[in-house]
């Protein structure tokens, strides 16, 4: 096991000296950091991921439990199941509209207050699976990106096959001011980081794991590395290295990955794995696999951080689906505030105007409450700070002009769709024009089109038959079990607490 290949950084971004400074973020109180949010009710909606939306599969009045499937892929398409994280009834099926502007048909359930699970929920006795069940377990649980992307994790693990890569990459690059939940889960159980790693790399075919993490965040580093030497003789046949970065916003999206740690500069429609022979999943990601494996538990919650300006934090484990009012409500210091609510963190998210209809998905990893901030609407004074900052080196300065006067196709010849939506330009902007709403968006709406490159889900195999609309989802998935698959994961002595 090797520690510290190297600390590396992408250029361009920002390092705030003000209150955003990323430094200070572990002095917030972390007291009741493990609290649990318990709502009367969820909204599920069937798009919580980037690809195709589910269909769902109970009917009004149907009584449902923890773990239970309630919307399911179509054949052939580019989805995961969605589960209830409450036990309850059915009490609606209609579309919502998410913040980002995407309608998806959505799941209400009324929450019974009992905590019922699904039979398929228990803890697995032998942890000792195949890669291919692996992939089963990872597909059947309906695990995505978590880190923001929302790509299926399943749909990751293809491309790492169809491109034979070398490494799998843990991203703990969780960079954006006051958001702290990916740290939270290294914190309390990065022993389930590493297994879940490990299992993630055997399914992808690869023995060497690299953890990306701020070369700043010496607990997080601490509890890795502990998590590490206490699995070494389980896993012998992996090799564990550190790649330390520099604390930089933002720094964890896959094409700063690629520029920081390979050299290399991904074009539209590249990605690590056809161009850097590398698979990334975040940190929670990874977390929730292991707990799919280990639990039989899909992904039902998560951590959020809640914040605010004034760098008020609460981390909370929250039901996938818990509306935004119901989860502020039930969080101490948070109530009946009179703030702007955003829909993710303080620079990425959305403003969302009827919290009572806007739930937590797979993807939010914070809500950050902001005093509001009246339109100054300053014109441009072209200072540049905005190009400065980009880390993908574009100009939204002139793309937001371009953009607003119509002048798309322009906007798209001079690289408007490479913006990542980071919030980085508005930020810097002494003019407070909100650059990135509107390139962001148009980046958006350009890859909704298919021009993002995990558009091909590749080996269709693992996306249709979904192994947990059946009474065992392992034994459906060992049944399909190539013939000539023989890896073996190696978890002997793992025991359950």
């Amino acid at each position: 096991m090797s520690v510290g290949r190297r600390s590396s950084s992408f250029y361009k971004g920002f390092n705030s000296d003000n209150a955003l400074d990323f430094s200070k973020r572990s002095s917030f109180d972390r007291d009741v950091m493990l609290e649990r949010v318990y709502p009367g009710r969820l909204i599920l909606p069937m798009l919580q991921h980037h690809g195709d939306e589910c269909i769902p599969n109970v009917k009004i009045g149907e009584t449902v439990a923890i773990g239970q499937c309630v919307g399911a892929p179509a054949p052939g398409t580019m989805a995961v199941p969605v589960h209830a994280g409450i036990s309850g009834t059915v009490t609606a099926i209609r579309p919502i509209v998410l913040p980002d502007g995407r309608t998806s048909m959505s799941v209400f359930i009324e929450g019974d207050r009992k905590r019922t699970y699904h039979p398929t929920v228990r803890p697995r006795n032998n942890v000792n699976v195949s890669a291919a069940t692996v992939m089963g377990i990872v597909r059947d649980a309906g695990i995505v990106g978590m880190g923001g992307e929302g790509i299926p994790a399943i749909v990751k693990i293809n491309r790492a096959k169809k491109f034979k890569v070398k490494e799998l990459l843990v991203n703990c690059l969780q960079s954006e001011p006051f958001a702290d939940s990916d740290y939270l889960i290294i914190d309390e159980y990065a022993d389930h980081v590493i297994m879940g790693a490990v299992a993630l790399a055997g399914s992808c075919g690869v023995k060497i794991i690299n953890i990306l993490i701020s070369k700043d965040r010496k607990k997080e580093i601490t509890a890795l590395r502990s998590a590490m030497e206490r699995s070494f003789s389980m896993y012998s046949g992996y090799a564990f290295n550190f790649i330390f970065l520099k604390t930089r916003f933002p720094q964890g999206y896959y094409r700063m990955v690629a520029r920081a740690v390979y050299g290399v500069n991904l074009e539209e429609g590249e990605c690590l794995e056809n161009r850097c022979r590398a698979v990334m999943f975040n940190c929670s990601t990874v977390y929730s696999c292991w707990n799919a494996i280990a639990e039989s538990m899909p992904l039902v919650s998560r951590t959020v951080s809640i914040s605010t300006e004034d760098g008020l934090l609460r981390n909370v484990v929250a039901p996938i689906g818990t509306p935004v009012s119901e989860l502020l409500d039930n969080v101490s210091g948070f109530k009946g505030s009179s703030r702007i609510i955003v829909w993710g963190n303080a620079l990425t998210g959305l403003q969302i105007d009827n919290p009572e209809t806007t739930p937590i998905i797979k993807t939010t990893s914070g809500i950050c409450l902001i005093t509001d901030v009246q339109d100054i609407n300053s014109p441009c004074i072209s200072c540049g700070k905005c190009s400065d900052v980009c880390p993908v080196s574009i100009e939204p300065d002139k793309l937001y002009m371009l953009i607003k006067n119509g002048r798309e196709k322009d906007a798209e010849r001079l690289g408007a769709g490479k913006c990542i939506g980071c919030g980085a330009c508005s930020y810097i902007c002494p003019s407070y024009i909100k650059l990135s709403g509107v390139v962001a968006d148009f980046a958006a709406l350009k890859r909704r089109k298919g021009s993002y490159p995990y558009s091909a889900v590749g080996d269709s195999e693992w996306i249709d038959d979904l192994a947990l609309l059946s009474a065992d989802p392992v034994s459906s998935a060992e049944s399909r079990k190539p013939v000539s698959d023989t890896i073996t994961l190696p978890f002997e002595g793992w025991e359950t607490e």
